[in-house]
């Protein structure tokens, strides 16, 4: 007895237009398939054209190559959660990061990436089970994995919650995608934790180690500290900052540097220009022609060893170290304090605020919102005076008094800073 055939065509007029469909056997239990468009075979084919199919024969074709590259029947190799989890997470081939990025380019980072995946192998793919497929996810073993994080003791409640909102995200992407059923919830709850605030120096202090670093620290990490509490700018902008990039009163910051990622936008991806006072503009640019090196681009931070790009850790490092070092701190109380190189920056951003428009200011330190952004993506020429006072009055005195101005400057800028608000009241009272 012949054996019953592998499909059937159905031809449907709609209108004008002829619509094939095949309903297929299936060869383990005999039963059809619910009716499949042809054309939609043709496509998952990878076969691109916009013409309806209009000859039967054509659509046979389609339908066995259908069978032969097992479009149809072939049953799906399914994933375990480890390997989804670790490939979701591998930049080089991970389709979530791919379309993210397409969508809207540099919206995931490497280094982002990067920060995820070696959590999760550190922490998390050890406990979960290698031959668990990923359709079998449920809330509770998500919850078990949590607790036994929380049970180690190994890392904080944060990171804990940066773990899972990692495994979290990678399971609602196969979800949306289907590999995991819609029923299955995916929701756990965060652990509270208490956030370390960032401690910052008192003016006493800040004074007091500005002193010890000027006479006794490198040049290098000294001008660091001074460029961070003036202007603001971070670590990554600091280790991109290139020769060209610092004017006569003024540093254009429109790059980073990342150790995965390499060069890339600052952080807020706009470019921004902050006031700095022209004698540590001198003294940056000096310190980029200092480079032994012939490298390109000429930077002002550059590393001993090859005149390249500074280290990731090397502010941190040694601006702790030299704080210790300046007897101003103990280790122990720098650690209680949660004192770090990052401390100059909310230090530039509480000494300047009250002296600057708040707007002007989030623009300068970098901490604008994205509805501001049109508003304000150049700073008005009074915006960047009132910076510079700012600097002038409220940060300079409290490191030394050679930085200050002259008098005769100082009333300079005072009465073209006035001269400004002035205009501005003019021009309101003229509207």
């Amino acid at each position: 007895m012949a054996s019953p055939a592998p499909y059937t065509l159905c031809r449907i007029h709609r209108g004008e237009r002829i619509f094939y469909y095949a309903l297929f056997r299936n060869p383990a239990t005999g039963k059809r398939t619910n009716k499949k468009s042809v054309e939609m075979l043709r496509k998952d084919l990878g076969i691109i054209e916009n013409t309806p199919i209009k000859r039967r024969d054509e659509a046979i074709r389609i339908c066995q190559k259908a069978l032969e590259q097992g479009l149809v029947f072939e049953k799906h190799q399914e994933r375990t959660l480890v390997s989804y989890i670790r490939d979701f997470y591998t930049w080089e081939i991970s389709e979530y990061v791919k379309r993210r990025n397409t969508l809207s380019p540099g919206s995931i980072s490497i280094d982002y990436i990067g920060t995820r995946k070696s959590l999760l192998e550190n922490h998390v793919l050890p406990r979960l089970d290698k031959n668990l497929l990923l359709s079998k996810v449920t809330v509770g073993l998500l919850e078990a994995l949590q607790l036994q994080l929380v049970e180690q003791g190994r890392i904080h409640h944060a990171t804990i919650n940066i773990c899972m909102t990692a495994v979290l995200t990678a399971l609602r992407e196969a979800q949306r995608k289907g590999d995991i059923p819609s029923s299955t919830s995916l929701s756990i709850a965060g652990l509270s934790c208490m956030h370390t605030p960032r401690g910052i120096l008192s003016e006493m202090e800040l004074s007091a180690f500005m002193q010890y670093a000027k006479e006794s620290s490198e040049k290098r990490i000294y001008l660091a500290c001074l460029v961070a509490l003036l202007t603001g700018m971070r670590s990554g902008e600091l280790r991109a900052l290139r020769y060209d990039a610092v004017g006569n009163e003024m540093i254009t910051i429109d790059q980073a540097y990342a150790d995965k990622a390499g060069i890339k936008v600052p952080k807020g991806k706009k470019t921004r220009y902050v006031p700095c006072p022209a004698f540590l503009c001198q003294a940056l640019r000096e310190l980029a022609l200092e480079n032994p090196f012939t490298n390109e681009p000429l930077l002002v931070f550059w590393s001993k060893k090859n005149g390249s790009v500074v280290s990731s850790h090397y502010f941190a490092e040694r601006f702790g170290q030299e704080l210790i070092r300046s007897t101003v701190f103990t280790e122990t109380v720098l650690k209680q304090r949660n004192i770090t190189f990052h401390s100059l920056r909310h230090m530039a951003n509480t000494l300047l605020r009250g002296s600057v428009d708040e707007h002007v200011l989030r623009m300068t330190i970098g901490h604008s919102s994205q509805q501001l952004s049109d508003l304000y993506t150049h700073l008005s020429q009074r915006g960047m005076k009132s910076v510079a006072l700012a600097q002038q009055n409220n940060i300079l005195p409290l490191l030394e008094q050679s930085f200050a101005l002259s008098p005769e400057t100082m009333n300079e800028q005072e009465q073209d800073h006035k001269e400004d608000i002035d205009e501005g009241e003019e021009a309101k009272i003229g509207k």
